[in-house]
């Protein structure tokens, strides 16, 4: 109801402008004499001189100074007249021919697109800021084309203020701007445009309403960081648009986000803040999140949709060594495992198995217990050496089955005599005279008996 009214007041100030106000200027300009007019895509033809020297036909054609027989990119018949098929603005400049050294005649070509009615949006990045009204042309237009714009406060008693337009050729867009609206409260502002060019002149009219030209720009640098030790949280943070420029003028926010696994978003309105706790996060997926801008009291339309910032809630870190128990934990267990488990095998003393291979490559044997074993055999190979040595010895024989020569011969089992009793025989036999024969070849002992001291095998016999 109250768009139809602001629509029947706007329709009313437009009607009675032409009235109350004289016509703003807004014409055509005259088209300078030597000028030829040409629009976009149309065939032109240039003559030389009309009337005089037709019969002439060593005629050269020149564009800017340059000779156009020998342009590449254009084909050029010499004659009294220059045909230009397909013109464009390109085209556009100064024509000259030239016969034996002498200038003849010299017209402009003027390649024009007549103007379009404008279709206009004005907009305001803020309140603190001025209005902005664009629109933009199907067609490219010259760079001679002109756009002026003026500005009336209401209907009656305010005189019009002219702003001059900026054309962008690469975008094909007029830009207008309207300032000095910073502290006003004007609601409707009439707007007449008029775009000129030699091919044509054209005027418009409209209005505006100011409290719904505001449009914040969209906020800027959306970081979404993960929370320590909190699986379900995201802590956002943005910034306002820079083109905002107002401390006085606040914005208030809506926040929106979802799971990676999801298209529906959550929507949150905040007032006045840049920072937000996401508190219902899905734990380890990852969630895209975005933010728009608007006046705090609801003027004017929201912002765009920020760009779109993604984040991960924190997880907790495995630890590797726990990471490899869970992995022997997860063997399948089999009866004949336990099948082969032996007696002495107790919790105390559990039985070493072999590692998976993945841990054994993980963690490598030491130095140390290679010198250990290393230590181990060589001590074990000693004392089986020196058994084997003591065994020989009292089994008698040689490696090469000989007999030892000091072995006690066998006994037969005849009587023997009785012997005199120890009394009456000294233990040792007394010293034998250096110059007998019997110390020089060999001691006097008994041949054959038990208790001789010289007898090497007694200390050796079990």
């Amino acid at each position: 109801m109250w768009l139809v009214g602001a629509s029947l007041v706007a329709q009313l100030i437009v009607a009675t402008t032409s009235s109350v106000y004289p016509e703003l200027p807004c014409e055509q300009p005259v088209v300078p004499p030597n000028v030829i007019l040409g629009q976009p895509g149309m065939n032109i033809t240039l003559p030389c001189l009309q009337g005089e020297l037709e019969n002439i036909t060593l005629v050269h054609w020149a564009f800017n100074g340059q000779n156009l027989s020998s342009s590449p990119a254009r084909q050029v018949v010499p004659g009294p007249s220059l045909f230009l098929p397909s013109v464009y603005y390109n085209d556009s400049g100064r024509y000259s021919c030239h016969s034996g050294g002498r200038l003849l005649s010299s017209l402009r070509l003027m390649v024009e697109e007549p103007p379009q009615e404008p279709n206009i949006t004005c907009f305001r990045r803020s309140l603190a800021k001025d209005i902005f009204c664009e629109w933009r042309t199907s067609h490219l237009m010259s760079i001679r084309t002109k756009a002026k714009l003026w500005v009336r406060k209401t209907f009656v008693g305010v005189n019009h203020t002219e702003q001059q337009c900026r054309y962008y050729t690469k975008s094909r867009k007029f830009s207008c701007r309207i300032g000095g609206l910073n502290d006003d409260n004007t609601f409707f502002l009439l707007v007449s445009i008029c775009i000129v060019n030699l091919a044509g002149a054209l005027r418009s009219h409209t209005y505006i309403s100011t409290d719904i030209l505001l449009k914040p720009d969209s906020p800027v640098d959306v970081v979404v960081n993960a929370m320590e030790n909190n699986p379900n949280q995201l802590f956002v943070t943005w910034r306002k648009p820079p083109s905002w420029g107002s401390l006085f003028y606040r914005l208030q926010f809506q926040l929106r986000y979802r799971a990676e696994a999801s298209r529906i978003y959550e929507v949150h309105l905040l007032t006045d803040l840049t920072s937000y706790t996401i508190s219902d996060a899905l734990p380890g997926l990852c969630h895209t999140v975005q933010v728009r801008a608007q006046e705090e009291f609801g003027l004017g339309s929201w912002s765009e949709w920020s760009r779109e910032a993604f984040g991960t809630p924190w997880t907790e870190p495995r630890d590797p060594e726990s990471e490899a128990t869970s992995d022997i934990s997860e063997v399948p267990f089999h009866y004949e495992i336990l099948s082969t488990i032996k007696p002495w095998e107790t919790p105390e003393f559990p039985q070493i198995t072999n590692k998976p291979a993945v841990e054994d490559a993980a963690a490598p044997v030491p130095l140390y217990t290679f010198l250990i074993m290393a230590a181990t055999v060589t001590v074990g190979l000693a004392l089986v050496v020196g058994v084997i040595v003591r065994y020989r010895k009292k089994w008698g024989t040689s490696p090469s089955g000989e007999e030892k020569p000091g072995s006690v011969p066998p006994h037969s089992l005849t009587l023997l005599a009785p012997e005199p009793p120890l009394s009456s025989s000294p233990l040792l036999s007394p010293p034998a005279s250096p110059f007998s024969e019997s110390s020089v070849d060999s001691p006097s002992i008994l041949d054959h008996s038990p208790y001789d001291v010289s007898n090497a095998d007694y200390f050796l016999l079990p």
